[in-house]
């Protein structure tokens, strides 16, 4: 029973240093400790490449003097597929979201009235 025990701790170990260890995808989207600032009216980088299905480790940094939230649609444009409301002015918040599995443009943007339509827009593009 103890060597069961053992060999499921080492088992998790190991996958944790793997995880750790893993690499980005190339892209802006990469992995973990990816930033997207969100500036008054812009979000840097407006631009994300990602893998089918990949988790990404997001801080959503709002250095503007602004309320911004991050809102990331279905290829439609219609559904919400991940939404963090409100980041105020000067916060940090870490989040989490799984890339849609379907290769393809997507788009974020801020949903404060009168942000999207000032330019606060970007695309997550999923490609294998």
């Amino acid at each position: 029973m103890r060597r069961v025990l053992y060999m499921m701790l080492a088992g998790a170990i190991i996958g944790l240093v793997l995880a750790a260890c893993s690499g980005g995808t190339g892209g802006a989207g990469g992995g973990a400790g990816l930033t997207v600032e969100m500036g008054d009216l812009y979000f840097k980088p407006n631009t994300l490449t990602v893998k089918p299905g990949q988790t990404l480790q997001i801080t959503l940094d709002n250095r503007g003097s602004l309320e911004h939230n991050f809102v990331l649609y279905d290829a439609d444009g219609k559904t919400v597929l991940f939404e963090k409301d409100a980041v105020q002015p000067g916060q940090k918040v870490n989040v989490s979201l799984k890339a849609p599995e379907k290769p393809g443009t997507y788009q974020y943007v801020c949903t404060v009235p009168g942000h999207k339509e000032g330019g606060m827009v970007g695309t997550l593009t999923v490609q294998p």
